[in-house]
């Protein structure tokens, strides 16, 4: 089974502060230019309130959020700590706090943040839902399942939670669990190909129940499964880079490490579990007419 790359929910905020007048124009510039994806122009117009009103907590926190879409991390929490100092219990701070621990792969001081956002906000699905993210990455599947159950009373057609609970299932090889997790998910977004493609790599196909393996007969052939190759790099960053761009298409993607016979690495971006090369094919066309990338089918996890 291939572990999705979800989303990290990452939010900002509108204020009732009252401003003076250059100051709004400053802070509604900021969010304009977050909302449309110009990060760099929202830090420099959160900069620029700053230098005016340094006790706006605001202000650092949305500059915050765009220095974490910046991958800028270290500048991000801060910013939010800045926030913490002025106004510490602002709305969505620790959430915001636990992004940028998720990004940097401390996933314990990740969770913490979210225990103080979830503390302070117990209705907040989308921290119970970066939180199971988390424990998932620390391989805690059975809290990272308790969280996602929580997600799902709060929110319960919230799709990218229901795969998440799939992928938990299938780690902890509840295979049935899985199944139903994923079928749920594509009732409430038949258009979106993850759940699918999850539920045709499911080892149900190879004759396997929860928990238990069937023993197959000497005829059996079990399948190979195949996985679409939107890009092959000899450098990681540059695969990295591919794989935000699918993201922020749409697209659940990841990242191969693999070595070939001359021991040279590749690093190799690819999506989808298909168990016929045919039923690639959708997908494939729609990479090209989206993105214009000529994807290539390939045997799953492998050259």
């Amino acid at each position: 089974m291939k572990k999705i790359v979800y989303m990290i929910v990452i939010a900002f905020w509108l204020c009732s502060t009252s401003f003076a007048a250059s100051e709004r124009e400053l802070f509604e510039n900021g969010v304009n230019f977050l909302k449309q994806n110009k990060n760099q122009e929202a830090v420099d117009s959160f900069t620029a309130l700053i230098d005016i009103a340094p006790q706006n907590p605001d202000a650092y926190k949305n500059r915050g959020v765009a220095y974490m879409r910046l991958n800028l991390y270290d500048k991000a929490i801060n910013d939010f700590e800045q926030t913490k100092k002025i106004l510490p219990n602002l709305k969505g701070l620790y959430s915001n706090l636990g992004v940028a621990w998720y990004y940097k792969k401390d996933y314990p001081r990740a969770i913490e943040n979210y225990d103080k956002e979830i503390s302070q906000s117990s209705d907040n699905h989308f921290a119970y839902f970066n939180r199971a993210i988390c424990r998932a990455e620390l391989k805690d599947y059975e809290k990272g399942l308790k969280d996602i159950i929580k997600t799902l009373e709060i929110a319960p057609e919230f799709y990218l939670a229901l795969c998440l609970k799939g992928d938990l299932h299938a780690n902890m090889n509840q295979l049935k669990k899985a199944k139903q997790a994923y079928e749920k998910a594509i009732l409430i977004e038949p258009n979106h190909t993850y759940a699918k493609e999850q539920l045709e790599g499911l080892a149900f196909e190879n004759g396997q129940t929860d928990g238990v393996q069937k023993k197959s007969s000497p005829s059996t052939k079990i399948s190979e499964n195949y996985e679409l190759q939107i890009g092959a790099f000899r450098v990681r960053e540059n695969a990295l880079k591919m794989e935000k761009k699918l993201e922020n298409n749409g697209y659940a993607v990841r990242v191969l490490e693999l070595i070939n016979p001359s021991k040279i690495t590749w690093y190799l971006v690819r999506t989808g579990v298909y168990s016929k090369k045919e039923k690639a094919e959708p997908t494939k066309e729609k990479l090209k007419d989206d993105l214009g990338i000529d994807a290539i089918i390939r045997p799953f996890g492998r050259f």
